[in-house]
């Protein structure tokens, strides 16, 4: 397992560079099943996770490489929250994105073609946007994102 990169909310070039390069590779993970690049938010303050009853982590799986090590459009990032699939829908759209609620999952979506090339600062950017959204009044430091090579689908 690859070991987490702490970053800034407001300093996502770390991630970037780890969407890039796995993009790059054209990895296809452990299982040939693709690999994505997990940013994690940090927890929320103890005692507004107590009112909120919201103490899970919050992570954003950003999927970069897909069967093979394919990287193409659309790429998808699914939510895990407190908010489970609902979480998307609590996010509203933004152009160039969709949400979806897939078997019970929550995922935000960047659209493009690939005539445009890839974007990854603009998807990283919605990554950590929807968790900043979602964790209300987030945190500048204590944000963190790892490379995850170990992905089955089903």
């Amino acid at each position: 397992m690859e070991r987490w990169v702490p970053f800034r909310r407001s300093r996502q070039d770390k991630v970037v560079d780890l969407v890039r390069r796995v993009a790059d590779a054209g990895d296809p993970g452990e299982h040939g099943q693709g690999v994505e690049v997990v940013v994690e938010a940090p927890r929320t303050k103890w005692w507004r996770a107590l009112f909120n009853r919201d103490d899970t982590l919050a992570q954003a799986r950003i999927v970069v490489t897909r069967e093979g090590g394919e990287v193409r459009y659309p790429f998808d990032i699914q939510l895990v929250t407190a908010y489970g699939a609902g979480a998307a829908h609590r996010l509203g759209t933004r152009p160039g994105w969709a949400v979806s609620n897939s078997a019970g999952m929550a995922f935000v979506i960047q659209k493009g073609t690939h005539r445009t090339g890839f974007d990854f600062e603009e998807l990283t950017a919605g990554a950590v946007a929807a968790l900043a959204r979602l964790r209300r009044k987030p945190q500048e430091r204590g944000w963190r994102a790892r490379i995850d090579r170990d992905i089955t689908r089903r």
